[in-house]
Order: C-alpha cells, then sequence, then structure tokens
C-alpha cells in the first residue's frame, strides 16, 4: 500500500539533512535505482544534457593546417 505524504519540499530537505551519512548514501543509491530503471522524459533528457556540458575557456584556436595536427607534410 502506497502512503502518499504532502509535505512542502523545505521540508523534505531539513529531513533529509538529518539523517546519518549512511543513511544519506543509502537513499542516494535507491534514487538512482530507481531512477536508471525508468525512462525519461525529453524535457530530463535535455536537463541531463545540459547538465553534461562544461564552460570551460579555449586557450588557443586549433589550426587548420594538417601539418600541426599531424608532424606530416601531407604525404
Amino acid at each position: 500500500m502506497a502512503v502518499q505524504l504532502n509535505i512542502p519540499y523545505e521540508t523534505l530537505i531539513e529531513l533529509i539533512q538529518q539523517l546519518s551519512a549512511e543513511q544519506r548514501r543509502d537513499l542516494l543509491s535507491h534514487l538512482l535505482r530507481t531512477t536508471q530503471t525508468r525512462q525519461l522524459s525529453g524535457e530530463e533528457k535535455r536537463a541531463l544534457f545540459h547538465a553534461s556540458i562544461l564552460d570551460v575557456p579555449v586557450n588557443e584556436e586549433p589550426s587548420i593546417r594538417r601539418e600541426d595536427w599531424y608532424d606530416d607534410d601531407d604525404r
């Protein structure tokens, strides 16, 4: 039988913070298992994609010359 509690999100966060480190680790493992077994919505897929994008500046533009990449003279 499923129990549904209507509690505010902030209350949930406070309750999670009261858990021990081991209990939090178990909770995270449980959440990972449940999310890996279900299909993601389009919005969730986009959010995961955007979370994987790194915002790292490029030090220098890559050269368009083959010689600079392969140290050969195109032979």
